[in-house]
Parts: structure tokens; C-alpha cells; sequence
């Protein structure tokens, strides 16, 4: 597995980060804190023109509500399965899962930069926000498809990149090449975030643990069985163990739809003692959750930073490969 360094999503944003946590400071002994929120959305596979206009109307929602971290779906932009699931991403020939129908994806998937991060970066930078971009990429230098993720700063840096290290073999065997960037840490005026994808969390933790992550950006589209714990006591047990607060932001079936699987749902924002901050009231339907999270003390004693380029349709180049 690679490793990858940290780095700051813009210097001109982390010396102005006192003027940001100003939003959060409150008198006495209440520590500065900021807002995440995590959507809990529908998308629809392959339509990815409805998909970016809808996510585009929940985000500036979640702004407009004070949000300054948005977190989406897994794959979101894209989609990731049909409403039933019985449809995912086939590319060629590959393999697929026995009872599921094949979808080419090269109509949906998209290159990063590209049409969906141009259209988000402007939107984060008119709303002021960190926002996550989660879709099926497509990289023409090598031809794979990849489960990815970026993170695109107020300035509409690309400062976060990832590509799912675990593809969730279920789904994903037919399209998905496993990652190959490493793990994605972003040092920004709110602490040490970090991205992982759905099925990435039974492994890569405590990795981020050893890197110091404060906050997981989480973007999920989850199958489980009835009755499942995961969300009510694994998930929190995981943040607990690794020190870190996770904001899960997982998809959900549309209105007046009967599904007959479950994993739908249950977006929530944890803390890092484990504790669950906020989490959706209904779990069949559309929702934003929110919470305040603390900044680290360790925020204010970050280092100097050195002049980082700003690059408006091409993602900071110690995050993206060249062509």
C-alpha cells in the first residue's frame, strides 16, 4: 500500500483560520468548533446530469444551514447501484456478481478534474465550504475505473484525492481496479481529515490513526442484513478505537419505494469517544445531519506554511498524478 503525505489544502485559508474559527469560539470554557454535515441522498445510476443538480440543491441547503465541512455518498455523482440492487458498473467482460445485470460505465464514469469537480469547485467556493465529490472515475492513462472520492477546499483546490483502497467485492468486482494513491490526509483549519470509502472502513483505520487523523470523511452507499448493529454500535466501537470522528453520509431509496435489502439509511456523525452526535430520523428518506465538531488544540500551533499553487480546473499537484 502506498503512503501518502500529509499536506495543507492552501496556506492563504489555514493563515486565515483564526478569522474561521471565530464562528465557532463561544466564551467560558467551550472549546472552537466547526460544522460538518453528512447527506443522506438518493442518486440515480448513470444519470449523472440529475444527480449533480440534486446533490447540488442539498449542499447549498447544508450551506445556507451553517455547514463548513459537506460530506455525500459513496459515488453519488455517478450512482452506485440501482434503487434494487440488482444492477451495478460492469466493465467488458469482467466478472459481476451472480444474479445482478451489467451496466457499461463509460457513459457515467468522469476523469478527475472533470465536468462534476469544475461544476463542485465552484460551488464550494461560492458557499465557502469543504465538500466532497464522490464518483466513478474513469483515468484514460490507464484505462481502470476507480471508486473516488476529492475533497475540494473554499479556494476549489483539490486538496484531497482517493481512490477506494477495498472495493466491495459484491458490486464492485466488475468495474472497480483497486486503488492506487494511498491514503489522502489534509491538514485545514479544522484538523486532520482523512477519506475513505464504504467497505475501506473493516480495514484502513488504524492507519489513519497512526497518521493522526482527527476527522473521517466518510461517503457510503451500505448492504447489510435486517437487524444489523453496524451503524448502532460496530461504527461507533471503530471510532472509539481509532481516536477519530467519522461524518457518514450513506445513500437512501426514493420516496414510495419498497426495497427488499437493507443498509439504506442510518447517515450519522460519531465522535471520536464513540458517541453518536446526530444521525438521520428517517431512514427512507432524504436528510442532512449535522453536528458541531471540536477543532484540535493542535490547529493552532500548526507550523508556517509554505505558497502552495491555486489551481481552479486542475487539482493541486501533489495530489494528482500527471497524465
Amino acid at each position: 500500500m502506498k503512503k501518502r503525505a500529509a499536506r495543507f489544502c492552501n496556506p492563504g485559508i489555514i493563515a486565515a483560520s483564526a478569522l474561521l474559527l471565530l464562528a465557532g469560539v463561544c466564551l467560558g470554557e467551550q472549546t472552537a468548533v466547526f460544522t460538518v454535515a453528512a447527506v443522506q441522498a438518493v442518486s440515480k445510476l448513470g444519470n449523472v446530469s440529475w444527480n449533480r443538480a440534486h446533490l447540488e440543491t442539498m449542499v447549498r441547503r447544508a450551506a445556507s444551514a451553517g455547514a463548513n465541512v459537506v460530506v455525500l455518498p459513496e459515488t453519488a455523482i455517478t450512482g452506485y447501484m440501482s434503487h434494487d440492487i440488482k444492477t451495478t458498473w460492469q466493465v467488458g467482460l469482467r466478472r459481476i456478481t451472480h444474479g445482478l445485470t451489467g451496466l457499461d460505465p463509460r457513459d457515467a464514469a468522469e476523469t478527475i478534474p472533470g465536468p462534476s469537480t469544475r461544476h463542485f469547485a465552484r460551488l464550494a467556493a461560492e458557499l465557502n465550504i469543504y465538500l466532497t465529490v464522490p464518483l466513478l472515475e474513469f483515468d484514460p492513462r490507464s484505462g481502470n475505473y476507480y471508486n473516488s472520492v476529492v475533497l475540494i477546499s473554499p479556494d476549489t483546490t483539490y486538496c484531497g484525492y482517493y481512490r477506494k483502497l477495498n472495493p466491495w467485492p459484491f458490486a464492485e468486482r466488475g468495474w472497480a481496479a483497486e486503488g492506487d494513491l494511498g491514503h489522502s490526509i489534509i491538514d485545514t483549519p479544522f484538523g486532520r481529515m482523512a477519506l475513505l470509502i464504504c467497505f475501506d472502513i473493516n480495514f484502513e483505520p488504524p492507519r489513519l490513526k497512526q497518521l493522526g487523523v482527527d476527522h473521517l470523511l466518510y461517503p457510503i452507499a451500505w448492504v447489510d442484513a435486517p437487524q444489523s448493529d453496524w451503524f448502532e454500535k460496530r461504527l461507533p466501537a471503530i471510532a472509539a478505537k481509532n481516536d477519530i470522528n467519522i461524518v457518514g453520509a450513506n445513500w437512501t431509496v426514493p420516496e414510495n419505494f419498497q426495497p427488499d435489502w437493507h443498509g439504506w439509511g442510518k447517515t450519522r456523525i460519531i465522535d471520536r469517544r464513540g458517541k453518536i452526535l446526530a444521525k438521520a430520523a428517517d431512514d427512507r428518506a432524504e436528510e442532512i445531519v449535522y453536528a458541531d465538531l471540536p477543532i484540535p488544540d493542535h490547529v493552532l500551533n500548526l507550523p508556517p506554511a509554505t505558497d502552495t499553487p491555486k489551481e481552479t480546473d486542475a487539482p493541486a499537484k501533489s495530489a494528482i498524478p500527471k497524465r
